[in-house]
């Protein structure tokens, strides 16, 4: 089983309309799984969400061809500190070579509102059997929320 990625609305009650990108890991899951789970011990909470710093890992986003993928990009620093070798992942950020891609994803997705999609991904951990509707609407799931790249120097 690899993550799930979603496009869907209604994660911000004050904007239930917009659209978000939404990733679920499996936290028995594949080794890339495993390492973007373990994260969410790195990250600081508040708003009903915890957040990975920019400067630590972030979430690099394309659609082609109407497919929608999702890099997850995490400075080996980062990784060390929730327990996971760095050495396992030797693909690079195209944002920041520095930087390792620990997990990609893609669905298909509709370019005319995956064009307008939110800034932030959310990501929720949940074993496979776990439908989306579950982890979106429960109150004690907070999503670990991954900020786009940091802006090239």
């Amino acid at each position: 089983m690899t993550a799930r990625l979603y496009v869907c609305s209604g994660l911000d009650p004050d904007t239930p309309d917009t659209a978000f990108v939404v990733l679920v890991v499996d936290p028995d899951g594949t080794p890339a799984e495993r390492a973007v789970a373990a994260l969410g011990s790195y990250c600081y909470e508040g708003d009903g969400a915890v957040y990975l710093v920019r400067t630590d890992g972030w979430a690099e986003r394309s659609l082609r061809d109407g497919w929608l993928t999702v890099d997850v990009a995490v400075r080996p620093e980062a990784l060390r500190q929730v327990g996971v070798d760095p050495l396992g992942f030797p693909g690079r950020s195209a944002v920041d070579p520095q930087a390792l891609l620990v997990l990609s994803a893609r669905t298909t997705a509709d370019p005319a509102p995956s064009a307008h999609l939110a800034e932030p991904t959310a990501v929720f951990v949940a074993g496979p059997g776990v439908p989306l509707d579950d982890l979106v609407d429960a109150e004690d799931e907070w999503p670990m929320v991954l900020a786009p790249p940091p802006a090239r120097t």
